[in-house]
């Protein structure tokens, strides 16, 4: 999955609030990745609200680490949750991740079963490194 050929889906609650009850998953290259997403969409994720993919340069820039391209209050958010959980060391994993030129898959789950399940089908497409963001932390999914 190249850059250009991505699923071009804005995360818009990404930049200024929580990605809450979202899976995040690495995938090692654009095949796998792409192999991945159409087994979401398969499974009824078919909403591009639903599965977010960040890739190279413009999925570092929204991922945004430091919160830097966001507003004041998405900076003092991202200070106070540096402060209380290990959501910005996880989202440390995922900039390396693309930056090594790995795709980021991030998808919408209704609950910690949910992203069980959708792990487990990310795994099978030899997706890794997976967490579950719930209301304030990243919380480690084995799949």
């Amino acid at each position: 999955m190249t850059e250009d050929a991505h699923v071009d889906n804005e995360p818009a609650e990404f930049p200024g609030d929580v990605p809450r009850h979202r899976l995040f998953a690495v995938l090692d290259d654009s095949d796998a990745a792409e192999e991945a997403v159409e087994a979401l969409r398969f499974e009824g994720y078919l909403d591009d609200k639903q599965v977010w993919v960040f890739v190279g340069d413009e999925g570092i820039e929204r991922l945004d680490r430091m919160g830097q391209a966001h507003r004041l209050w998405a900076r003092g958010l991202r200070s106070v949750r540096r402060a209380m959980s290990s959501d910005l060391t996880y989202v440390h994993t995922l900039h390396a991740a693309l930056r090594d030129g790995r795709v980021v898959v991030a998808v919408w789950v209704r609950n910690e079963r949910a992203a069980d399940e959708v792990g487990r089908l990310l795994h099978s497409h030899n997706g890794h490194s997976f967490a579950y963001f719930t209301h304030w932390d990243f919380v480690p999914v084995a799949a």
